[in-house]
């Protein structure tokens, strides 16, 4: 394809009996009911928008040039939607040309790229652009593109559907002035997103008969921990989601705001004390009371543990794969490109990447399938569909999956974008295979404990300490005590001098690339800040080995401090000013890792059909005759670093699975 020269905006507004939020973007684009209301559209660079009605047909000679043009870039907010709704519905029932799927661009990537929020209200607002999205939308969308819950039929005021056409011309002019107001994507960043939206087409198969019983024992399940929480607290709780009965009465029972349990759920947050009752807390809560350390009443006890299994999201994710199956089975459309600001890929609606890693085997999902399927009782029903999760996804018949996870790429990629001597020697202990996590216990003293060198490992790489200790070790069953943490901190900072120095090179760099506005200052490896005063108010960007740009907007000093605006988690409706966060060196170097190893990913995808990613895993869907040699490719292609990251050792073994999870 010759290098887009032009770029056309398009938004289109729809409507249809399918519930968008519940179905998802593909399952709505291809319901016969979904139909345009209205397209909105105009050429980068002109002045005003036009707007297509359905009554107009097939569209007139100049839209259709520039719709068929293969030099211009079709861009949407969003663009999977628009992209979907043009192909089933512009395409099939009015007469509009097929476009190249290449041709399609997404400016909630290009927002979410600069450090913006992904929505184009958030986006428009956090860049205080001329044209803003409108907030009428949200209701005119109530009032005429869902049918009427008494009557079924949809609202044809003519009054409200002139607002609908200047609403989508004035979303057309705020995407607009969000294109031409932040940096664009890159080719590289663009061929990445078309390859993320290839994972998105392909989908994944769902065995729709497993999620279905299990939604069925969940229902029977919650039933019986309500009534257990209502037998346990005397009527007070009835449900496990009165999450502030649950907390008034547990603080009630343990001597209320003298007693000891208070300061377990005591949390500060935006310098604000809070009681909390999260995961988190009640893990703690509950491994103190089992350990003697924390004198609980058996009632509490038991309400936190019905709670946390009344909690547990599983069955949640058994619904949102029944309702977005769509007809041959398959998820689309589940995975985020720069989902996350440090370019990693995020994952919506089945929400592939917050799934239990515990899961069952191949045999034994059958095994429990088939013991659900003649209906016997199952044994800790909430953990067991926990456990399930993963092995709903299959592969279709005569094919299996094939996974690849690299193993500790963010600590090879830490340590090789250090560039130090002493980094090396990491380096080397990873080349030769050597178990890294019982390497970290003997740094802090402590040889043979792998599990503690796992938690020190993993929680001290980007300037973690106590807090970052205490988190990472509550996923493995380790409590030590905060002074005995900190000599652990130290000893393994001792034996890794590099990270710290690594984290003090990144930050004297980028303030000193905020202090030179327009000047480069290279940190080790291709790392690069670059501080663009004229862009969103003053942008820090920090580029890496493979060409990724990092976008902090606003970046500032303050204080001896780089402070930049926290732009990508939105802004609540009544706040005066866009929330700011500190960069520091510890955060500067999870950033760029992060990255980093995200880049990795993008690279396999590109080499690859996968139908899933799960963090730093790929999934293959081939046919089982097929399987080994593909195991063998995909080894290979994650074994094999980049241009880019020559010298990185990287290890990836391949599973092949008959269901996604465990071998």
């Amino acid at each position: 394809m010759t290098k887009p020269t032009s770029m056309m905006i398009i938004d289109f507004e729809t409507r249809s009996r399918c519930d968008l939020k519940t179905a998802g973007t593909d399952k709505y684009a291809a319901d016969p009911s979904t139909a345009v209301l209205c397209m909105g559209w105009m050429r980068d660079g002109d002045r005003r928008p036009e707007v297509w009605l359905p009554p107009h047909g097939a569209p007139d000679d100049s839209l259709r040039w520039m719709l068929a043009d293969d030099n211009c870039l079709i861009a949407a907010h969003n663009a999977r939607f628009d992209q979907l709704i043009y192909e089933y519905v512009m395409v099939n029932d009015h007469g509009f040309p097929p476009i190249k799927r290449d041709r399609w661009y997404c400016t909630s990537a290009q927002a979410r790229l600069n450090g913006l929020p992904a929505n184009l209200d958030d986006a428009t607002r956090a860049i205080n652009a001329k044209h803003k999205k409108s907030h009428r939308g949200s209701q005119l969308i109530k009032q005429l593109s869902i049918p009427d819950k008494l009557t079924g039929n949809f609202n044809n005021d003519p009054n409200l559907l002139q607002e609908m056409y200047s609403y989508c011309a004035q979303d057309v002019r705020a995407t607009s002035d969000l294109i031409n107001n932040t940096r664009r994507m890159s080719e590289v960043e663009h061929s990445d997103w078309l390859t993320s939206e290839r994972v998105n087409d392909r989908g994944v198969l769902i065995d729709t008969d497993l999620a279905g019983l299990c939604v069925e024992y969940a229902a029977v399940e919650r039933d019986a921990i309500n009534a257990e929480l209502n037998a346990l607290t005397n009527g007070e709780v009835d449900r496990y989601t009165q999450g502030e009965r649950i907390k008034t009465w547990a603080l009630t029972m343990q001597g209320g705001s003298l007693g000891p349990l208070k300061t377990y759920m005591t949390i500060i947050k935006d310098g604000v004390e809070k009681i909390s009752l999260d995961k988190n807390i009640r893990s703690q809560i509950l491994a103190d009371a089992d350990a003697g350390e924390l004198d609980l009443d058996d009632r509490v006890y038991n309400v936190f543990a019905a709670l946390d299994d009344g909690n547990k999201s599983s069955v949640s994710k058994y619904k949102t794969m029944l309702a977005r199956a769509e007809d041959d089975g398959r998820v689309r459309g589940s995975f985020v490109y720069a989902g996350c600001q440090t370019v990693r890929f995020s994952s919506r609606g089945l929400q592939l990447h917050n799934m239990r890693r515990d899961a069952l085997s191949a045999s034994d999902a059958v095994m429990t399938k088939d013991m659900m399927t003649q209906g016997f009782q199952l044994s800790d029903v909430m953990t067991q569909l926990a456990q399930l999760l993963r092995p709903t996804l299959i592969p279709e018949e005569g094919h299996v999956f094939v996974a690849g996870d690299w193993s500790s790429v963010e600590s090879r990629g830490l340590a090789y974008l250090a560039e130090d001597p002493v980094a090396d020697t990491k380096l080397k202990a990873f080349k030769r295979g050597d178990d890294m996590y019982l390497r970290a216990a003997e740094d802090i003293g402590r040889r043979g404990e792998r599990q503690l060198g796992k938690v020190i490992e993993l929680s001290m790489g980007y300037g973690g300490g106590v807090g970052a200790f205490k988190a990472m070790g509550r996923n493995y069953g380790i409590n030590l005590p905060d002074a005995e943490i900190n000599a652990h901190k130290n000893a393994w900072r001792r034996a890794n001098s590099w990270a710290p120095d690594f984290w003090a090179r990144l930050e004297k760099q980028a303030k000193w690339a905020i202090n030179h506005p327009g000047k480069k200052a290279k940190v080790s490896r291709g790392i690069v800040y670059l501080f663009a005063p004229d862009l969103m108010g003053g942008t820090l960007l920090c580029e890496l080995p493979n060409g990724t740009l990092l976008s902090y907007p606003q970046a500032r000093i303050e204080d001896q401090q780089i402070t930049a605006m926290k732009a990508a988690y939105g802004m609540a409706a009544d706040a005066t000013e866009w929330p700011r966060y500190k960069l520091w060196g510890g955060l500067l170097a999870e950033n760029v890792t992060q990255a980093f190893c995200a880049a990795l990913l993008r690279n396999a995808l590109s080499q690859v059909s996968a139908v899933m990613h799960v963090h730093d895993e790929v999934v293959l869907e081939v046919p089982f005759a097929e399987a080994q040699q593909c195991a063998d490719q995909l080894q290979l292609i994650m074994e094999t670093p980049p241009s880019w990251a020559v010298g990185l050792p990287l290890e990836a073994v391949p599973q092949i699975l008959t269901r996604y999870g465990k071998g």
